[in-house]
């Protein structure tokens, strides 16, 4: 199996769901496959981009999380600070 193949299974694309069943206006938005670590519960990562807003967003989630309550997170997410070069540079 080719390597980006790999890279592709390991998060599925959201973005069509998110806009069709919950209304969210997203460019993109990716659930990684679930990460066991040696202690704690299981989690997924989820990776979104706003329409409104270019810059990629993260946030963790229990492994079992619905795609419903993906949605409820993000529709209520209030972005944290950011760091990085400004946009005006």
């Amino acid at each position: 199996m080719p390597a980006n193949h790999a890279a592709r299974q390991s998060f599925a694309n959201l973005a069509p769901t998110m806009r069709k069943q919950h209304a969210l206006a997203l460019r993109r938005c990716r659930l990684s496959a679930p990460v066991e670590p040696p202690w704690g519960p299981a989690y997924r990562m989820v990776e979104w981009e706003a329409k409104n807003d270019p810059r990629v967003q993260r946030r963790v989630f229990p492994a079992d999380c619905t795609p419903s309550q993906i949605a409820d997170a993000l529709r209520s997410h209030v972005p944290g600070r950011r760091y990085g070069p400004d946009d005006d540079d």
